[in-house]
């Protein structure tokens, strides 16, 4: 498990690198037209390559199109993948990176410009989008994978480094729970939730430090068990709100990609219509 997740922090660091170099490059590229205003990047070398019709401007949105249906690939692995296609925290790395990329190539698509409304309608689309899945990851990150076994592993790590103080814990704890949200709640009432999640969270971390000897006094395992029995006791009492507040996310979020999806290929389409349709004439 440790090595599964250290694997996929290092896919999650290379794709970040990657985002970043592809954003590096760009922005040297056409930095010196990019920073003209409006009429002086008419007179610039590159003004017929770097606007949004000429041929890298416009490469650079089609690339991003093709990310956007791309990226909707982990909708698909969500609802049919099964063993042998790779973990999901791996996908939902390669997703947030191919939606950011897309986000990128989006704004030197455009120039830094947005003149028509169908361009901001996309622009604004695609900005909700990412906005909502940066937020959307960050519930995921904090979201706990089997808060429960984790505590109970915990509340054993401290019982071993002093003895007799698992039961007197273990009651504290479970009698200051965490607000119990249904699997199917609103974005509201997950929402609501926080101030619970977080107040049963204190709570508890103020439980386990009353009930153990002082940071001083304590050896180095129970100081090393004592803190990780403190972030399980705070994870096991989020662990139904936060799950929720992801899943209730999850589904605002997927109402944006959609939209996004739609007015990037209703942008894609007019691109074509009017550009390119001569080809075929």
């Amino acid at each position: 498990m440790a090595q599964a997740r250290r694997r996929i922090s290092v896919l999650a660091m290379f794709l970040a690198l990657v985002l970043v170099a592809i954003t590096v490059a760009l922005a040297y590229r056409g930095y010196s037209f990019y920073k003209l205003s409006l009429e002086d990047r008419v007179e610039h070398p590159d003004f017929r390559t770097l606007r949004p019709i000429g041929f890298l401007g416009n490469g650079y949105g089609w690339v991003a199109a093709l990310l956007v249906v791309l990226n909707l690939s982990y909708l698909i692995r969500r609802r049919f993948g099964g063993a042998g296609l790779g973990s999901m925290r791996a996908w939902l790395d390669i997703h947030v990176f191919t939606g950011l990329l897309a986000a990128v190539l989006v704004s030197f698509h455009s120039a830094f410009q947005l003149r028509s409304p169908i361009a901001t309608i996309s622009a604004v689309s695609l900005g909700m989008v990412v906005a909502t899945g940066l937020i959307g990851r960050f519930l995921y990150a904090l979201a706990p994978a089997s808060s429960r076994e984790r505590l109970q592993a915990a509340l054993d790590a401290v019982d071993r480094a002093h003895a007799g103080a698992r039961s007197e814990l273990a009651t504290a704890i479970g009698e200051r729970p965490g607000p119990n949200v249904p699997a199917n709640a609103s974005l509201y009432r997950s929402l609501r939730a926080i101030p619970a999640w977080r107040r049963a969270g204190r709570d508890r971390r103020e439980a386990v430090a009353l009930l153990l000897p002082p940071r001083k006094q304590q050896s180095p395992e129970l100081r090393r068990a004592a803190r990780e029995l403190t972030k399980a006791a705070v994870a096991d009492a989020r662990a139904s709100g936060t799950a929720a507040l992801v899943r209730s996310w999850r589904g605002l979020h997927r109402l944006f990609a959609l939209a996004m999806l739609a007015a990037v290929l209703f942008h894609a389409a007019v691109a074509w219509y009017y550009g390119y349709r001569w080809i075929f004439s």
